[in-house]
């Protein structure tokens, strides 16, 4: 019988240092350049309420309305054709609606959106509201 010398196996490795690099260096960039959502996109001066608690709501859809009533949602101006198929949405996914109102909204938007929100299968309705600044 005739033996073979076993060959030694080389020690190769993969340096995974440049990997690491690269992988950080992607994270930085996408964390710097992604669009964080502002809640303050334009200004709305919420009204004060001391009976005012912080829920924590799983994904609500927040709906701003503007002194002007004007419906917002994010950055963009919602129109009814919109309206409608956002509540349904809402509706399905059984989200939650926040509505951010101004103080010196008119209460008839305010009314016909909840109205409409009943309407479309929407459960849960919330207002946002400020704690009151104490004056000393």
């Amino acid at each position: 019988m005739q033996y073979y010398p076993r060959k030694q196996l080389s020690s190769q490795s993969i340096n995974i240092t440049p990997l690491i690099d690269i992988v950080f260096l992607l994270l930085i960039f996408f964390m710097l350049t992604s669009h964080f959502i502002n809640e303050k996109q334009f200004e709305i001066s919420l009204p004060d309420a001391e009976s005012g608690q912080e829920k924590s709501v799983e994904q609500p859809k927040l709906i701003s309305i503007r002194a002007d009533g004007q419906l917002f949602q994010a950055e963009q101006l919602i129109a009814v054709e919109q309206l409608d198929s956002l509540l349904l949405q809402m509706a399905r996914d059984r989200q939650p609606l926040v509505l951010r109102v101004d103080k010196q909204a008119p209460f008839e938007p305010v009314m016909a959106l909840m109205d409409r929100a009943r309407q479309q299968g929407v459960s849960a309705i919330g207002f946002a509201v400020q704690q009151p600044v104490e004056h000393q």
